[in-house]
């Protein structure tokens, strides 16, 4: 679970601020530890080195920068990143290409497969981090319809519509025949009696509905069953539970330079059952979430960040679109970068939606 450090940043005064603000800029862009001298330097402050490595001693004692064994500059705590993020942070504005590169890719797909693959891919290629979709099991999905469609002489189409504008179609072999107004009267029966369940609700009362006494002398209801429980079952594979585009991003990265660091973090992007508990757990909030370093287990453990946001539609939220890398990220671009893509997805979820009614 996620948890966010609670800052009120009372202990700050405005001139500590400024140099907490300025040194994270500076530490993002270079990758280095910045020294009083640099800061010096850099002429936004009217102050000498020796009165700003009081300023810096005052925010390390605080918690918001560390010292590094090996330097004698300072770079920001995961705790200074937060208050950076909440407090300090002037998020850029999304330039007329990427705006239209991410409309582009997110338009032009049909399939929701197809969206979300191309959508984490535009993700990674504008930030330079790895992108992320992540779009829970669609057992976890509440339905608005179900319909059956005879396709050959034992194969029957399954078309499942989400409340949250997700079509799944399915195909169903058996060896049962039905005709078209049974295949219709099952359609009519489930939708009216399941809409609004989640998949894997519908599976377990159906399941439950076999040890019933009226399923045992009643044929037509028996189908029902027997052809719902196949509708339900296994319709998502959970390979399409996270896409994960532009690993190789992590390469370019000095934090990740040494082959002990790159090694435990190509791992920890193996470890999909980690990130889809965090992203699973980020789903009920809405809005643009950071998760910086000790905020979660996942980035603890692997000195990584994540901004993230849900999308789809503000009563089913189908899912949540990301960035991961470094705590050393520049989150000003990349806030609005994860916000723009959320927006794009719910908008063209909506789209679709509304052409189905």
């Amino acid at each position: 679970m996620a948890q966010h450090f609670d800052l009120s940043g009372d202990d700050l005064d405005t001139r500590a601020r400024e140099v907490l603000r300025e040194i994270i800029m500076q530490h993002v862009a270079t990758g280095e530890a910045i020294s009083s001298r640099s800061l010096a330097k850099c002429g936004r402050f009217q102050l000498s080195p020796a009165s700003l490595r009081n300023v810096m001693a005052d925010l390390e004692d605080l918690g918001y920068l560390q010292h590094p064994h090996t330097s004698a500059g300072r770079v920001p705590t995961d705790r200074g990143y937060r208050f950076f993020i909440d407090n300090l942070m002037r998020s850029h504005t999304l330039s007329q290409r990427e705006r239209e590169m991410i409309d582009d890719q997110v338009s032009h797909a049909n399939e929701i497969d197809e969206v979300l693959h191309l959508a984490s891919r535009v993700l990674s290629k504008l930030s330079d981090q790895v992108g992320l979709i992540f779009m829970p099991t669609l057992l976890q999905f509440t339905i608005r319809s179900m319909d059956f469609v005879a396709v050959a002489d034992s194969k029957i189409m399954c078309i499942i519509v989400g409340q949250n504008g997700v079509v799944v179609n399915k195909i169903i072999e058996t060896r049962q025949q039905f005709t078209r107004d049974e295949l219709q009267k099952i359609s009519r029966y489930i939708t009216i009696e399941f809409t609004g369940m989640t998949l894997d609700n519908i599976r377990r009362r159906l399941v439950r509905m076999t040890e019933e006494e009226r399923a045992r002398h009643d044929a037509m209801l028996q189908k029902t069953i027997s052809l719902g429980i196949e509708a339900v079952n296994d319709v998502s594979p959970l390979e399409h539970e996270l896409y994960v585009e532009g690993a190789a991003s992590i390469l370019t990265k000095p934090e990740f330079s040494d082959a002990v660091s790159l090694r435990k973090t190509f791992l920890a992007l193996q470890e999909k059952e980690k990130l889809v508990e965090i992203l699973n757990s980020c789903l009920s909030e809405e809005g643009l979430q950071i998760l910086v370093g000790s905020e979660s287990n996942f980035t603890q453990v692997y000195n990584f960040s994540i901004v993230a946001r849900r999308y789809g539609t503000q009563a089913a939220p189908l899912g949540m679109v990301g960035i991961i890398g470094p705590m050393r990220m520049e989150y000003a671009r990349m806030a609005p970068l994860v916000d723009y893509l959320g927006l794009a997805l719910s908008r063209k979820i909506e789209e679709e939606q509304e052409q189905q009614q």
